[in-house]
């Protein structure tokens, strides 16, 4: 997630994405396998009733509506906890405020306007990462300017790295050490 990003670096939503990368891969060979077998139904739900009867069926609807509050609250949670990190925001406020814009502009608009709240909000995402890329990559930090600071870096001594990378600037708690 993006609040696990600002907290670790690259290393946290890498590690994120990892956890549902096989979940995805099996979804795709799953899905395709189920239209085959079963291709009027719409629902997982509906597969087990046919199958295993009224029984099974409300047990997998009973799971398949816990893992529905779980995945929501997880969603909300963590754009709550995104909100807080950027903007200092209280994540209870930001809890109880994101549903509420979400309801809003639903209730508003429909199903049409949740399919272009999304696509708008990609499209800001997008924006938001070109420019960030233009400023970082291109316009302040160019290859000539890594390539001075990496050769700057490499002329520093050890005692000189561990002032650098001490927290009390005395190099008697450095990183190194």
């Amino acid at each position: 997630s993006s609040n696990v990003a600002w907290q670790y670096g690259v290393s946290g939503p890498f590690w994120y994405a990892s956890g549902a990368t096989i979940q995805v891969l099996l979804f795709g060979v799953l899905a395709i396998s189920l239209k085959d077998v079963a291709p009027s139904a719409h629902t997982m739900c509906e597969i087990v009733r046919a199958r295993w009867g009224k029984g099974a069926h409300i047990t997998f609807l009973f799971f398949a509506f816990c893992a529905n509050i779980i995945v929501t609250s997880m969603l909300l949670l963590g754009g709550a906890a995104t909100v807080e990190a950027l903007t200092g925001m209280n994540y209870e406020l930001a809890s109880f405020l994101i549903p509420w814009g979400v309801i809003l502009y639903t209730s508003a608009g429909g199903l049409k306007a949740t399919f272009m709240a999304s696509y708008l909000h990609t499209m800001i995402i997008f924006a938001v990462l070109i420019t960030m890329i233009t400023i970082v990559y291109i316009k302040v930090y160019s290859s000539d300017e890594i390539y001075k600071f990496l050769d700057q870096t490499v002329s520093y001594t050890e005692d000189q790295c561990n002032n650098i990378y001490s927290t009390d600037g005395a190099g008697t708690d450095s990183y190194y050490q």
